[in-house]
């Protein structure tokens, strides 16, 4: 889990929930497209077969791709993002039909660190006392026109304090256990997958605070700590405290709905950047926090929530970002994967425990204009669908909108043009002001930035069903990826992460061809929207990889 600076809680929104539209800088020699998703182009890359790309000076990709060695299925859950309370812009009339262009089947609310103070029977922010912008209803409104299902956090932080304050006396599991009654049964929403809490490790137990937790004392003798100002360090809140409050949870919710799936918060394992795993403190988290959590709920675990963020930025870890070690660090999420489920073997007895990547994007706080560049969609592909390859149930991408960010990393040796950052993969129309004092604006709301049209490229190239199978390449930089689809077809997808050099696709599959006719799926660094490639310009595409580019093909048997 990504370390985080330590914020006021006032900045919450702000922080890992802070945006904008990249202007992706233009490179020599890169492919020129600018389409519709549905275009049919007459022209495309400038090699119109692998020979020509080759005698052009590119260098040789031997790409590999082995059907018969299957790696995973495709989940009908596979493709999520996050939305929150305080998003007005989720209620545009847009909306609905943006997140089911993007193949969106999941949509995570009511939106991360707001989990842990939202009191979902008023709309109201727990600590701030002030109305928040969607309601439940709302959310489900938009959910549903866009075809997916939702996935809700529950307050863990602040549940009890609501039963409080209303005059109920109800605890954190009867409040939840009322929203479970309220959706599935009341209302018949019949939403499967609920979790307890967001991240809840970051109340304090390790040094670090950002999460409300009214669980929390000051010191370890000490008074409950005050909401919205906690010290850095708390105690008597950490991994046992929540097992134990856990199953209440699951024991009240599940009494409402047995059919519910109930998630726990967990950190990422076996990969760098992923605080505060493995972490321990003597006095308030003897052992780590996965294994108290595991040791403590076992099999009563519907799945295991799991958040990752493989960069931060400069204000937290200098130097900050890089363009190369955004896109390298999916090499990470295979040990990542093995590590949990040896804990989840050695913890909770049961290796099989579905995981599920709740939240992530490629920084963990203060996002610049690397966010909003061709760089973040190219990482969009390799995350998600390294994740999948190696068996997880579904990946949430930090989020639908979120706002302008203008004190993240901008530098000339980051991708991007636009000067500020926006973790959404929408524009929500705000502005802001620079460090300079410039007056900085995303384009109008709803406009999409390249993220989203990663996702569009990902959904057309995965569906629930399908057979994820074993594909590489013999070039370091180009990553590739392969479904097998009911039908028959193959579809392979070329990611190439090097900034500036094109490479001659070699790609023979056994039993597959690829027909001169086959239309071919692009995205690139001056692509304008993914686009449908016929003829000529489907020939070039699928004969050489263009620098900073999505490439997918597909095969039929013959």
């Amino acid at each position: 889990m990504p370390v985080r600076d330590r914020r006021p809680r006032v900045s919450r929104r702000a922080r890992r929930r802070t945006a904008a539209i990249a202007l992706v800088v233009p490179l020599a020699g890169l492919l020129a497209v600018a389409a519709t998703s549905t275009a049919s182009m007459a022209a495309g890359p400038p090699a119109p077969t692998a020979a020509a790309a080759s005698a052009s000076g590119a260098a040789a990709d031997q790409v590999t791709v082995t059907p018969a060695q299957s790696l995973a299925t495709v989940p009908g859950t596979a493709i999520g993002i996050n939305a929150s309370t305080y998003d007005g812009s989720l209620l545009d009339p847009q909306v609905p039909g943006l997140l089911r262009g993007a193949g969106i089947s999941v949509v995570r609310l009511p939106g991360g660190s707001e989990s842990d103070q939202y009191d979902w029977k008023t709309n109201t922010d727990v600590i701030g006392n002030y109305a928040e912008a969607v309601d439940f209803g709302q959310f489900m409104s938009v959910i549903r026109k866009a075809g997916a299902q939702a996935m809700v956090t529950v307050d863990y932080g602040t549940g009890t304090t609501i039963g409080q304050q209303d005059g109920s006396g109800e605890t954190g599991p009867q409040i939840a256990a009322d929203w479970v009654r309220y959706a599935n049964v009341e209302h018949h929403y019949g939403i499967k997958y609920w979790e307890i809490g967001n991240e809840v490790y970051g109340n304090g137990t390790y040094g670090a605070d950002w999460e409300a937790d009214a669980h929390c004392t000051t010191t370890p003798t000490g008074g409950p700590v005050i909401l919205g100002s906690e010290p850095g360090q708390t105690y008597n809140c950490g991994p046992a405290t929540y097992a134990a409050g856990v199953a209440q949870y699951i024991s009240a919710m599940k009494a409402v709905d047995p059919r519910i799936s109930v998630g726990v918060v967990l950190t990422a394992s076996g990969a760098p950047n992923n605080w505060p795993d493995g972490v321990t403190n003597p006095v308030t988290s003897p052992e780590s926090w996965n294994q108290t959590v595991l040791s403590a709920l076992g099999k009563t675990i519907g799945f295991a929530d799991v958040h990752w963020y493989p960069q931060n930025p400069s204000n937290v870890t200098p130097p900050g970002p890089t363009d190369a070690g955004l896109l390298a660090a999916t090499a990470q999420i295979p040990a990542a994967v093995s590590a949990l489920r040896t804990e989840f073997a050695d913890w909770a007895g049961d290796a099989r425990l579905p995981i599920m990547i709740t939240e992530t994007n490629s920084v963990s706080s203060n996002p610049g204009q690397q966010t909003l560049s061709v760089v973040n969609a190219l990482y969009l592909e390799q995350d998600y669908l390294t994740w999948l390859d190696n068996g997880v149930s579904n990946v949430d991408w930090w989020q639908i909108h979120n706002g302008i960010v203008t004190s993240g990393d901008n530098g000339a040796a980051l991708a991007g043009s636009a000067g500020y950052g926006d973790y959404g993969v929408l524009s929500d129309g705000s502005c802001g002001t620079t460090p300079a004092g410039t007056q900085v604006c995303e384009p109008p709301a709803e406009t999409p930035f390249p993220a989203y049209y990663g996702l569009q490229m990902l959904s057309r190239f995965i569906q629930p069903g399908d057979t994820l199978v074993a594909a590489s390449s013999s070039q370091s930089l180009v990553q590739v990826f392969a479904a097998k689809a009911s039908s028959g077809q193959l579809r392979v997808m070329i990611v190439n992460d090097d900034p500036a050099s094109s490479y001659g696709i070699d790609l023979t599959v056994p039993g597959y061809r690829l027909a001169p006719s086959a239309p071919v799926l692009f995205y690139g660094q001056q692509s304008a929207a993914p686009a449908t490639l016929s003829g000529p310009a489907a020939r070039a595409a699928a004969a050489a990889a263009a620098p900073y580019s999505i490439t997918t093909l597909t095969l039929t048997r013959g």
